[in-house]
C-alpha cells in the first residue's frame, strides 16, 4: 500500500488520534512535512454521520472561559467577518482569529463577503483554558503546546441560489446582517440582526504541534478554483492580466495591478440581498507558497497528486465513502516548519526569517493583503505565518514566551499592554546532515506512492 491509500484511516469516527508522526525523525525530508498537511487535512475535514466536517463541531474562540460543561459537544459553525470587531490591545492585531491577516475584507464576484470561523481541537482548546487568560502570567517562557494541539482557521463564501456546489464543501449557518458605517465603510449591524445562509469552505489554515516541531507545522489548502497564481516574472503591481480565465475570486483579464486591493469604501449596495462592493479581484502571489529552493515544489506536486486522487476515489472504497470526494477538489499550497526544536525560543518577533519550506506561504482567501515581502513589516525578504505568530514580548513579559505563537491564547490575556515587535538577531538552527533509512523515508523529491504506509501516530 502506498502513502495516500493509507489516508482513509483520519477519515474514521470516533476520531483517530490527531497525526504527529511523519516528522519523528530529525532526518525527516520535505517529503514528509508536505504528506502531514494532507493527513491533517483529511483528519481535520473527515465528514461524520450528522454530514459535518470534523473540524467544524470543535471549540472556538468564544467558548474559551466558559466552564467544562458548556464547552464538550458538537458546535455550531458559527462565523465572523474579518475587520469587524472591537480591536483589541494585544501584541499582533493583524492576522487574528476569526480575522485574516492584514486587516480588510474579502468581496467576492457575486457581491458577497467572505466569512471566518477558527476552531481548536481538545488538546488545543485544553491548553489555552489551562494557560492563557489568569493562567498566562505563571506559564514559563519555555513551555510549548503539547504534541498533537492543533487549531483551523477556515474562510467561507456564501453560496448563490441554484449554484452548483458539487466541488465544494457546504453547511448551513447563520450570518449577522451588515449596514453602511456613518463614519465610512460597513459594519454589523447593531441591532443584532441575522439571516440564514449556506456557504462554501474556500480555504482551511492546519496548525498542528507534531513530534519533534514545538512551533507547529503550518499547512494551508484552497479550493481549486479560487484564484489564478501570478505568472512567474510578473511584478503584483503589474499592468498585464493575471489570468484570461475566471476564477470565484477573479474576473477574466483583471489586471494584477488592479488585484488584491485593499478597500475602505465599502458600501452595502443591496441592503435585501446583503451584496457588498466593490468586488475584490484576488490572485496568489506564491503557487507553492514560494519554496526555497524552488526544487521542494516537486514534493507539493505529487504529494497533490497522489492525495487528490485517492480522495476522488473514496466512493469505491469498501466501505464506500462518497461524500469524502468534495475534498479531491482542495489543493495543498505549501507547508511551512522550523529546520529544529532549538529554533524555537522565547523573545524572537521576527521568526520568519527562521522558516523552512513554502517561506512566503500565504492562502489567497486568509491572507489576500498580506502576500509577499512587499508587506513584511519587518523589512524581511519573506512573508509568512511566523511573520505574525511569532515569541516575542510585551507589556509585562518583554523577553516574550513559546505560547506567544498562538493568537488564541494572547487574545484571552486581560489587558495586556503592546510594545513594539522585538527585533534580535533569530539564530536559524539549520537542518542536520543526516542520511535517513532508504526503507523509511521517501526521496527528497518523491512520488507519494513509493514510500511507506503512514500508521496514525498514538500520541493526542
Amino acid at each position: 500500500m502506498g502513502w495516500a491509500e493509507g489516508l482513509v484511516q483520519y477519515t474514521k469516527y470516533p476520531a483517530p488520534p490527531f497525526p504527529t508522526s511523519e516528522t519523528k525523525s530529525l532526518c525527516a525530508v520535505d517529503c514528509n512535512f508536505q504528506q502531514w498537511s494532507w493527513e491533517a487535512f483529511v483528519w481535520a475535514t473527515a465528514i461524520g454521520p450528522d454530514g459535518r466536517a470534523r473540524f467544524t463541531t470543535f471549540g472556538n474562540v468564544d467558548d474559551l472561559g466558559k466552564k467544562a460543561a458548556a464547552t464538550k459537544g458538537p458546535k455550531p459553525l458559527g462565523l465572523k467577518p474579518r475587520d469587524l470587531k472591537p480591536k483589541t490591545t494585544r501584541q499582533l492585531a493583524s492576522g487574528d482569529t476569526p480575522q485574516q491577516a492584514g486587516g480588510g475584507i474579502v468581496v467576492d464576484q457575486n457581491g458577497q463577503i467572505i466569512w471566518y470561523s477558527t476552531h481548536m481541537n481538545p488538546a488545543y482548546f485544553q491548553f489555552v483554558q489551562k494557560n492563557g487568560g489568569a493562567g498566562y502570567a505563571k506559564a514559563s517562557a519555555t513551555l510549548n503546546f503539547p504534541v498533537g494541539a492543533a487549531v483551523f482557521k477556515a474562510s467561507w463564501r456564501v453560496v448563490q441560489d441554484g449554484e452548483d456546489t458539487s466541488k465544494f464543501y457546504t453547511e448551513k449557518t447563520t450570518v449577522p446582517m451588515l449596514v453602511n458605517n456613518p463614519c465610512g465603510g460597513v459594519m454589523v449591524d447593531p441591532l443584532g440582526k441575522t439571516r440564514q445562509v449556506t456557504v462554501a469552505l474556500v480555504g482551511l489554515h492546519l496548525v498542528g504541534v507534531t513530534e519533534n516541531h514545538p512551533e507547529f507545522l503550518w499547512g494551508t489548502f484552497e479550493q481549486e478554483n479560487n484564484a489564478p497564481d501570478l505568472p512567474p516574472g510578473m511584478a503584483p503591481n503589474s499592468p498585464d492580466p493575471v489570468s484570461k480565465q475566471s476564477f470565484t475570486f477573479y474576473a477574466a483579464n483583471t489586471p494584477a495591478s488592479a488585484c488584491n486591493p485593499q478597500c475602505v469604501n465599502l458600501k452595502v449596495t443591496d441592503p435585501v440581498k446583503q451584496t457588498v462592493g466593490p468586488v475584490t479581484n484576488v490572485f496568489r502571489q506564491f503557487g507553492q507558497g514560494g519554496p526555497i529552493p524552488a526544487e521542494r515544489g516537486g514534493d507539493i506536486k505529487n504529494v497533490n497528486e497522489a492525495a487528490r486522487k485517492e480522495m476522488a476515489n473514496m466512493a469505491t472504497l469498501k466501505p464506500p465513502q462518497p461524500k469524502e470526494t468534495v475534498w479531491s477538489h482542495y489543493k495543498l499550497i505549501g507547508t511551512l516548519w522550523l529546520a529544529q526544536p532549538g529554533t524555537l525560543q522565547p523573545g524572537i518577533g521576527q521568526l520568519e526569517v527562521c522558516g523552512v519550506g513554502s517561506v512566503n506561504l500565504a492562502n489567497s482567501t486568509l491572507e489576500t493583503y498580506f502576500q509577499g515581502p512587499q508587506n513584511n513589516f519587518n523589512g524581511n525578504n519573506v512573508s509568512n505565518c511566523f511573520m505574525c505568530h511569532n515569541t516575542g514580548g510585551f507589556g509585562a513579559y518583554p523577553g516574550g514566551k513559546n505560547i506567544n505563537l498562538s493568537h488564541a491564547l494572547l487574545e484571552s490575556i486581560p489587558n495586556p499592554t503592546p510594545t513594539g515587535t522585538p527585533k534580535p538577531t533569530p539564530t536559524c538552527t539549520p537542518a542536520p546532515t543526516c542520511t535517513p533509512a532508504a526503507s523509511t523515508a521517501p526521496a527528497a523529491a518523491s512520488t507519494p506512492a513509493a514510500s511507506a504506509t503512514v500508521s496514525p501516530s498514538t500520541t493526542n
